[in-house]
């Protein structure tokens, strides 16, 4: 146990991750993901901008701006689902849950995470097929298809899949693997 100051409460120390080589590899994966959204949002940034720019500065012939700006818009949106559920910060709303007890709170978590990785393998295995139908659909002023954007939904997805049955095993192994955000029971955490 760390020292606490006097009014905190104790926070337990975590041992060692069960199999280290997991561990650093999801931790990869997740820093690979958030660069992926950076990478997205600064092309929302940088298009949204530039189409200004070229309006009503450069004048230039280049129009397909806002396609590229779409593009980066969905592969941030998707991305960014899958991180906000691996570190448990999607919105949600609660009516009646603090009526009940820490232990229905946390069935109906796992519960609800059961049903999202349900959801998500169906899409994954569903949508493989939009790949095939965009690679013949255009996007307008670019030299890109719209399987572009549907890898998007499917990269989501899957990084949503791989990012749940990641909690499961952390949670089937009492947390020793050490791959998933511990989970508070607090709404209103920092």
């Amino acid at each position: 146990m760390t020292p606490q100051r006097s009014g905190e409460p104790a926070t337990p120390e975590r041992q060692a991750p069960a199999v280290p080589l997991l561990a650093a590899a999801v931790r990869v994966i997740s820093w690979l993901v958030r660069l992926a959204i950076i990478v997205a949002l600064a092309m929302v940034l940088v298009f949204t901008v530039g189409q200004v720019a070229d309006r009503y500065v450069l004048r230039s012939s280049f129009d397909a701006h806002d396609q590229f700006a779409r593009i980066g818009l969905v592969w941030l949106t998707f991305l960014g689902i899958a991180v906000g559920i691996r570190n448990r910060t999607n919105v949600r709303i609660e009516l009646l849950g603090h009526l009940a007890s820490a232990l229905t709170r946390r069935r109906v978590a796992i519960a609800l995470d059961l049903v999202i990785l349900v959801v998500s393998v169906f899409i994954v295995i569903v949508g493989a097929r939009l790949l095939e139908i965009g690679a013949f659909q255009a996007i307008m002023g670019t030299s890109l298809n719209y399987d572009t954007m549907y890898a998007a939904l499917l990269a989501g997805m899957a990084l949503l899949a791989l990012f749940l049955c990641l909690r499961f095993a952390d949670l089937l192994s009492g947390g020793r693997l050490q791959v998933d955000p511990p989970l508070v029971d607090d709404d209103h955490h920092d």
